[in-house]
This record gives C-alpha cells, sequence and structure tokens, in this order.
C-alpha cells in the first residue's frame, strides 16, 4: 500500500509540472506574436505571395568521379595479409610498389608441392622399371603355359594316334597267340591220350611214363587256357578301363594346359594393366603437382601491386557503395579485393543519385552547374549524359530504402580548375526551363486536404483556408495557377485556427 502510495505522488507531481510547462509555453508564444505584431513585423513562417520568374529543376548532390580509374588488387586465390601500403592522397610514379601482401605461408606450400612433385617424379622411375621386369616375367610365364598346353596335346595325340592303336594291337596278338597255344596243347593232349589208348605196353615202367606224357600234356593244355583266359581278360580291362582311362587323364591334362594357359594370360594382363594403371595414377599426381606448383609460382608477382600510371593513391574502390574495407597494415586480404583506386584526373565526371520522385524534372541533355561543397565559388557547367532505365535502393540491403536512378553528368569541358579532383563531393543544378512571371510560394504552404489542396492565408480574423490550383515546381517553390493574388501572406504550416462567431 505504502509503494502504491509513493506512485500515484510521482505521477501526480509530473502531471502538475506537464500543466505548468504547457502553460509557460502557451504565454510566451502568445506574447511573442504580440511583440510581433506591435512592431509591424511578421511572425516566423509566414510567407508574401510574389510573383516573378520560377526556375524550373532540381538540385541534386552527387560526388566528382574519374571516367577512367585504375583499380588494384591482389588477383591471387590465396588468403593472405596485407604487410605494406603507400599512405593514402600520396602522388606516386607509374611502376612504384604501393602494396605488398606476406608470402611466408605461400612459399611454403610452394616448396611443399616441388618435394611432392620430386618424390613422385622418383616413385615413376621405379615403377617403370618394375613394369619392364613385370613384362619379361609375364611374357615367360605365357611362354611356359604355352608349352605345357604343346606338350600336353602332344601326349594326347600320341597316344590317341599311336600308343593307343598299338597297345590294342598288342593286346589282340596277345589273345590271338594264347588261343592258338591253347589249340596246339589242345591237339598234342588228345594226340597223347589216343596213343596212350591206343598203345598196348610191355612194362608197367613204359606205361607209367606214357601216362606221365598224356598228364603233362593236360596240365599244359590246362595251363594254355588260364593264359587265354588271363589274356581274354587283360583285353577286355584295356578295352573297358585302361584306354579310356588314359586318353580321360590326357584329355584332362591337354584342358587343364588351356585353363592354366588363359589364366596365366588374364593374370599377367591384369597385373599388367593395374601397374599402367599405377604409372598413370603416378603420371597424373605429377602433372597436378607441376600445375599447382606452376599456380603458385605465379602468385608471387601479384603479392606487390605497382602503380600502372602516375598518379594520386585513394584508398578502396570509389564505385563501390557499400562494403569498402579498412585498408590498413595487417588486414586480411583476399581475391579482387580492390585496396588501391589511381583515378585518371584528367578526364573527370560526376556520378549523382537522381531521387525517384524527381526523375520527371531531369532529362538527358538538361544542362547543369556543378559546385563543389567545398569550395561554393567555383561553378563548371555541364550536361546529363545518362540516366540509368530502372530504379535500384539507395541501400542495396533495405528493400524500404529510397529509390533512386543512378545519373550521369559530363563537364562540358575537359580543361576545368584543377581543385576540382576525384571523390569531392559537388552540388549538382539541373535546370530544366523558366516560368515567367508566375506566382509561386514555397512547397511549405501547400497541404492535402479531403483530395484537395489548400494553403492558410494570413487575415485580420485569423488563418483562413483557401483551395488552390498548382502547377509546376522545383526543390523550393510551387506554381499557383489559382486561388492567391500577390502579396497576400501564407503560412508555412498548419496554423491554430479559432472558430469565427
Amino acid at each position: 500500500m505504502k509503494k502504491s502510495k509513493k506512485i500515484w505522488i510521482i505521477v501526480s507531481i509530473l502531471l502538475v509540472l506537464a500543466l505548468l510547462a504547457g502553460g509557460y509555453y502557451l504565454y510566451a508564444r502568445r506574447k511573442a506574436a504580440k511583440a510581433a505584431k506591435q512592431s509591424g513585423a511578421l511572425p516566423d513562417r509566414i510567407y508574401r505571395v510574389k510573383r516573378g520568374d520560377l526556375t524550373l529543376g532540381v538540385t541534386l548532390t552527387g560526388s566528382v568521379n574519374a571516367k577512367r580509374k585504375h583499380k588494384l588488387a591482389m588477383e591471387a586465390p590465396w588468403g593472405t595479409k596485407l604487410i605494406y601500403v603507400v599512405d593514402e592522397n600520396t602522388h606516386v610514379k607509374k611502376g612504384q610498389v604501393v602494396a605488398r601482401y606476406e608470402t611466408y605461408e605461400l612459399l611454403l606450400r610452394i616448396e611443399d608441392l616441388q618435394v611432392l612433385h620430386d618424390n613422385r617424379e622418383k616413385d615413376l622411375s621405379i615403377a617403370e622399371d618394375e613394369l619392364k621386369i613385370l613384362k619379361s616375367s609375364n611374357e615367360a610365364d605365357i611362354r611356359t603355359a604355352k608349352d605345357n598346353v604343346i606338350a600336353a596335346e602332344d601326349a594326347y595325340n600320341k597316344y590317341w594316334r599311336l600308343e593307343g592303336p598299338r597297345d590294342k594291337d598288342n593286346q589282340r596278338m596277345s589273345v590271338s597267340d594264347a588261343e592258338t597255344a591253347m589249340e596246339e596243347a589242345e591237339d598234342a593232349m588228345k594226340e597223347a591220350q589216343t596213343n596212350f589208348r591206343n598203345t598196348t605196353y610191355s612194362t608197367a615202367e613204359e606205361e607209367e611214363k606214357a601216362l606221365t606224357t598224356v598228364n603233362s600234356a593236360v596240365q599244359k593244355y590246362d595251363n594254355s587256357v588260364t593264359n587265354y583266359n588271363s589274356k581274354l581278360l587283360e583285353r577286355k580291362i584295356f578295352r573297358r578301363y585302361t584306354h579310356p582311362n588314359k586318353l580321360k587323364s590326357l584329355r584332362n591334362s591337354l584342358i587343364q594346359a588351356k585353363l592354366n594357359l588363359e589364366k596365366v594370360e588374364v593374370r599377367t594382363k591384369a597385373s599388367l594393366q593395374q601397374k599402367e594403371k599405377q604409372i598413370h595414377q603416378i603420371k597424373t599426381q605429377i602433372r597436378n603437382y607441376k600445375r599447382d606448383l606452376d599456380r603458385h609460382k605465379s602468385y608471387l608477382p601479384m603479392m606487390v601491386l605497382k602503380a600502372p600510371v602516375d598518379g594520386i593513391v585513394i584508398y578502396g574502390d570509389p564505385d563501390r557503395r557499400w562494403g569498402n574495407p579498412e585498408v590498413k597494415v595487417g588486414m586480411d586480404a583476399r581475391r579482387k579485393q580492390v585496396i588501391i583506386t589511381i583515378p585518371d584526373m584528367n578526364q573527370l565526371i560526376v556520378d549523382v543519385n537522381l531521387p525517384e520522385q524527381y526523375r520527371t524534372k531531369a532529362t538527358v541533355g538538361n544542362k547543369v552547374t556543378i559546385r563543389p561543397d567545398s569550395i561554393p565559388t567555383i561553378a563548371v557547367n555541364g550536361k546529363i549524359t545518362k540516366i540509368a532505365s530502372l530504379p535500384v535502393t539507395m541501400i542495396p540491403w533495405d528493400k524500404n530504402s529510397p529509390k533512386i536512378y543512378q545519373t550521369l553528368v559530363e563537364f562540358d569541358s575537359d580543361k576545368i580548375d584543377r581543385r576540382v579532383v576525384s571523390g569531392m563531393s559537388v552540388q549538382v543544378q539541373v535546370i530544366s526551363k523558366v516560368l515567367p512571371n508566375v506566382i509561386f510560394v514555397p512547397i511549405e504552404a501547400v497541404f492535402e486536404e479531403g483530395g484537395n489542396l489548400i494553403v492558410y492565408v494570413k487575415t485580420d480574423n485569423g488563418p483562413e483556408k483557401k483551395l488552390v490550383k498548382i502547377g509546376e515546381a522545383n526543390n523550393n517553390f510551387v506554381e499557383i495557377k489559382d486561388g492567391l493574388a500577390e502579396g497576400e501572406e501564407v503560412y508555412l504550416y498548419r496554423p491554430f485556427q479559432t472558430e469565427r462567431k
């Protein structure tokens, strides 16, 4: 509660002070008006209507610029710092060093690239020697694999055409011989048995001897039968197993030798391609290192800026509307960043920003008078030579800022006062035409109300509104076509009006 009470007390005091200040202001104003009326002088901000010649045009601000400017910037795409820069407004000679950038990191980079380049050159020499050895080794492996194929093919053809048929004939002859031997043993056995049966022996010994001969013939026959069957079995085994398996083995050996030849060819080709690819990569790296090395070496001359002509040094880019860097030693530098401009003082122009509302009051070819702000006694004639087709915002990043037309003014003569230099601020008075013998008032005297144009005229009964019709205007005055007469007094503001009784 105590706190609220204190707040109300403070608010009350402030309101009383405000009322006292307002009363004092009204009292002082009335006193000043009364004193002015008694002295016969017009109160402040009242204008007496005149008739005369009204010069139409507009006064614009501009800056002198060189038609040709030499802009110096580091062209190397290399981040560095500025270590030396000539003072601004210094007169320099053609070829004189005006700025220098730090090159320590660049030199280290060049040294590193040189080492990398030289190392890859050595790697290339080693890889090319390895390629020669690899080619020789591959040729030997392919030659060996081809020899194995030829040997396997010869072995197969030899057995298939020579050894196989020969073994077949041998088997057939063996069976035939065994069969003949068997038949002969059978005949001998039969003959011995017949003789034994048909012979009468005188003694037992002779009979036993004959019987022994018969048994021997029987045994020989049995052996020939066994041999014959054995030869038949051998021929059967040869035909069913030995000969086909031998052909299959030789054929498989030939196929395997051919597959091995293909594997060797693929392997050698792949190893050769791999080595050639490695060499190509090394050559590419060498080429890239060489290119980077040459490029970085080309940056070195760019680290020194020299004056291309005689002239005066200006920091930054005068044509850049916003964002010129602060040029000083130690600043970070980047490519294409203009730090010095040397204007050609022999060919000067004036850059003017024509406000959008004044666009109709200036056209190409209009005569102008140029007056430097610093030397108002100098007046130089010129003319408008170019007005941009489209307006741009005065502040590029603010879309709500006023729009202007970039305008170019040229001097009528190349021989102008030497005190007029690039960068100088000037007032450019554009004269479009002159309205002779017209009534005009300051622009501040005309107001818009309810879609009509009015002025406040001073009368004995106080301010009185009058409708007016206006004509053309310049920066300060507007033509009054109807509604006012010469000698009337108008207010340059909206005055307080009392109600008439």
